[in-house]
């Protein structure tokens, strides 16, 4: 199986094979873990930097009237918490939205690598700037962008950001958001994301049958969003896969 966290980290900065072999040996302990399991809870000591190999996870916060927010979608390749230090405290909850294989690197294991070798210090700044420019779109996508965009934009998102760690993926993906989890992400009602979903159908942009989502029409579906790929590209050198991206919609 591709290592998703490998693939992530060589799109945010050129690894040599030697690079490569010490993140796969930091990746060698995977565990597998059920759907709808808590990976950490508020006020969690971080001993490790938890990384997701495979499947579906979520941050959210949980506000006094008992809703919640989903603050990030964590999928294959991504870190729980990638800009935290040894012995920091979790501020969130983290939960799996799917089955999920999940690897813990050690802090240790993980400065001693990015010590040892400048250039995984490099791709996880850079993956960091992702994860940074990802909340600011979010934070644009429920402030300003009405319903039917940012369901729009939340699919797209996700698409580019799958295809990242799966060079092979097409226009159909994994997608085992419920709707409340929609809702949750969103900032909507679950009956106002069951309106935008068909909303979607009807105009034939996507499907979504068996938690398997299909985009039939990439170019008109990111016209709906807004979306611009770039801010998920946090190399100059990977202008290429911008452009090939772009076409595929055009």
């Amino acid at each position: 199986m591709t290592n998703a966290f490998l693939q992530r980290l060589s799109h945010a900065a050129a690894l040599s094979q030697s690079e490569i072999g010490v993140l796969e040996e930091l990746c060698r302990n995977p565990r597998e873990i059920p759907a709808k399991k808590y990976l950490s809870r508020d006020g969690d000591e971080i001993v490790t930097f938890p990384v997701i190999l495979s499947g579906w996870a979520a941050r959210y916060q949980i506000l006094r009237n008992g809703a919640r927010q989903i603050t990030r979608l964590l999928l294959p390749g991504d870190a729980f918490y990638f800009d935290s230090s040894p012995d920091a405290v979790a501020i969130e909850e983290v939960i799996t939205l799917s089955p999920c294989q999940i690897v813990n690197i050690p802090h240790a294991d993980m400065n001693r690598a990015i010590e040892r070798y400048p250039a995984i210090g490099e791709a996880m700044r850079n993956y960091g700037c992702m994860e940074n420019a990802i909340l600011a779109s979010w934070a644009v996508n429920v402030g300003r962008r009405d319903a039917l965009e940012r369901m729009a934009h939340l699919i797209c998102e996700a698409h580019f950001r799958l295809a990242l760690v799966d060079g092979a993926q097409g226009n159909q993906f994994f997608f085992p958001l419920t709707q409340d989890d929609l809702a949750d992400v969103l900032g909507l009602t679950p009956v106002h994301i069951n309106r935008k979903l068909q909303q979607l159908r009807h105009e034939k942009l996507i499907t979504l049958r068996s938690k398997q989502m299909t985009i039939l029409d990439l170019r008109e579906l990111q016209q709906v969003a807004g979306f611009d790929s770039a801010y998920l590209a946090p190399r100059t050198d990977n202008q290429d896969m911008l452009v090939n991206y772009k076409a595929i919609a055009a």
